[in-house]
């Protein structure tokens, strides 16, 4: 016996691309007259009225299991006749699941209800992506009203997945967002308005409700289970990465990456086990039964509830239908991943014979790390000369450089080694953290540290152990650079195959910091511009400036000279600083003082007066 059927009343918008022939879904968002939220009405096109159990349409789409959309052509799922006929459509009749609730203003879908539904012609409107926005912004037209009142509930929807702890982004302008399970997944550029948001919101809104009430009914479907991955990372860590690589083509698509092969994939399921991805105690697939083999089962399921009918599945066969489902999915994702994968190993091999100098760092990275497995090319080892000396080589590219083993490497890995441990000292730490990852069966490179000195004037010295080979003692008058100095000296003793004595540390006198000398006051002068000669005078104390670069040293002085002193084991640069001239026009002159060396600038502005007088210092360190 069927049940009794919800004959609609008001306009239902079916939003898609121009092009679609697969419309699954109309829905409507009314405000209610209380101001307390929204009734929202979701109509599912009634796909199981029309693929009959077991026909030729039915054993198609479970084969196909889902519509393929190729770049040149669309492969239906149920093959076009029975998609034409169970399409929704603004010219014919149509039976449907229906959907109602009130959405409340935390974004709550309450007072749910799943029936029947049918759709009279002329009671669906189609409405083009694209449009959407015009729409929104023009109060006159006839389809404003609903849409902006579909827009208000598809942000309170986005908004509570947000506070619930779920990672939901939409990136409309660059074209990505967040699937259900927490990957970031493209959108076609044809569907990149805020259309697309509201679709999505009130769709997984719509799964959500209707798996809430088939528990409340015992009604076992195939409900979507995600559960979670602890190495995965929080959702605020995830938010605050990929905020972070949006502007970075390279950052952001190895940070799909990374969530690709850490995200667990969803599976279907007779029994209840929640969604970690939306962050949702029960979930389901209703809402494209036209498209997802998945959502029809589960369309039958329901309608045969609700029609009093006996259930068109077993628990046996239900279960089964999940596990080859899952089946299917996971070979599919293997083998998109292995298509994937070949493609770009064939690019990387095309890439290697060309202008190595052209490549972006990502595709140098793999070209880098396809290569390493063999002997040493001229052309990649000039191609690292350069990248090394133009300050391009990336911690990644330094620990895929390390684990190449053939003796023409050597080298080169010697010479990165060398200028970066000058020019970077602090990349060590990170060369050693992705060098872990990528050999995760290994032993972490170790690190011993000792400190000797005074309270007021310590010294400090770090020894690390990599891959069983001992490097030697570095010191400073820090612990983080006697550290990172320790690391890269342990990654070129295991190159060379060096293994150092086991010895204690070899202790230098640190020398106390030099007392600071008062400079001359600076003429008195109203003028706002910088001085155009600054003062400088040297002391000849030694300092070690053995693979420094000028340019470098310039480019941040403060900086380049406390990290000068550290590594020459001396204190840290001082400033002193003299204000002269009126009350509205200060002139500020600083002299900087380090091992002896001293140097003297003025400006109108304190902090531009330091760093005159250090590039001031670094002019004459290196005259």
């Amino acid at each position: 016996m069927r049940s009794s059927t919800v004959i609609d009343v008001s306009t239902l918008l079916m939003i898609d691309s121009a092009s679609a022939r697969d419309r699954d879904d109309a829905f409507s968002v009314v405000p209610r007259a209380d101001g307390r939220g929204w009734a929202v009405e979701v109509h599912i096109a009634g796909v199981a009225d029309v693929v009959e159990l077991g026909s030729v349409a039915d054993e198609q789409a479970f084969l196909r299991a889902e519509t393929r959309y190729l770049r040149s052509r669309t492969i239906p799922m149920l093959g076009e006749t029975a998609e034409q006929a169970a399409t929704l459509s603004s010219e014919f009749v149509r039976t449907s699941l229906r959907v109602t609730g009130t959405l409340t203003t935390d974004g709550r879908l309450v007072d749910v209800t799943v029936d029947r539904g049918q759709i009279s012609p002329g009671r669906c409107v189609d409405i083009d992506h694209a449009d959407v926005p015009a729409i929104l912004t023009d109060p006159t037209h006839p389809l404003h009203p609903q849409l902006a009142a579909a827009d208000d509930a598809a942000q309170v929807l986005l908004t509570a997945r947000r506070d619930g702890g779920a990672l939901a982004f939409y990136d409309l302008t660059r074209g990505w967002a967040a699937s259900e399970d927490g990957a970031i997944v493209a959108i076609a550029a044809e569907l990149r308005t805020v259309a697309y948001v509201i679709v999505q919101e009130l769709m997984i809104a719509t799964n959500e409700a209707v798996a809430l009430w088939c528990v409340e009914q015992g009604l076992p479907i195939l409900f979507r289970n995600h559960r979670p991955n602890p190495v995965a990372g929080s959702t605020d860590e995830l938010m605050h990465e990929i905020a972070a690589a949006a502007g970075d083509p390279d950052l952001f698509a190895k940070l799909r990456g990374r969530l690709l092969s850490t995200l667990r994939a969803a599976t279907y399921d007779p029994t209840v086990h929640g969604h970690y991805g939306l962050r949702l105690s029960a979930y389901s697939h209703v809402t494209s039964p036209l498209r997802r083999v998945a959502d029809l089962i589960n369309q039958r399921i329901i309608f045969a509830h609700l029609d009093h009918s006996s259930a068109p599945y077993t628990g046996e066969q239900l279960a089964a239908l999940g596990t080859d489902l899952n089946r299917r999915t996971r070979a599919a994702r293997e083998a998109k991943k292995n298509h994937f994968k070949h493609a770009d190993q064939r690019i990387v091999a095309e890439q290697a014979t060309t202008d190595l100098a052209a490549l972006d760092s990502r595709r140098f990275h793999k070209v880098l790390k396809a290569e390493a497995a063999g002997p040493l090319r001229a052309e990649l080892a000039a191609e690292l000369a350069r990248r090394v000396d133009a300050d391009l080589m990336t911690a990644p590219d330094v620990a895929v450089l390390i684990d190449a083993s053939a003796p023409t490497w050597l080298p080169v890995q010697l010479r990165v080694l060398d200028t970066l441990a000058d020019t970077h000292p602090e990349m060590s730490p990170s060369v050693a953290s992705v060098w872990r990852q990528a050999h995760p069966d290994q032993l972490p490179t170790d690190l011993e540290i000792r400190r000797n000195g005074a309270d007021h004037n310590p010294l400090f010295a770090a020894r690390a152990t990599h891959l069983n080979i001992r490097g030697p003692w570095a010191t400073a008058a820090a612990k983080k650079p006697a550290e990172q100095a320790a690391l890269w000296a342990a990654l070129r003793a295991q190159l060379t195959g060096t293994d150092h004595p086991d010895t204690e540390p070899e202790w230098a006198t640190t020398p106390e910091p030099p007392e600071p000398t008062t400079p001359p006051p600076a003429p008195k002068d109203s003028g706002a511009t910088s001085s155009a000669e600054p003062h400088c005078t040297t002391a000849p104390a030694a300092l070690n400036l053995d693979g420094a670069k000028k340019s470098k040293a310039l480019s941040n002085p403060t900086a380049w000279l406390m990290s000068l002193a550290q590594n020459n084991n001396q204190a840290p640069p001082e400033w002193v600083f003299h204000t002269d001239g009126p009350a509205h026009a200060p002139r500020f002159t600083a002299t900087v003082h380090l091992a002896g060396h001293t140097a003297t600038a003025t400006d109108t502005a304190k902090t531009a007066a330091k760093t005159a007088s250090a590039a001031a210092l670094v002019e004459a360190l290196f005259a």
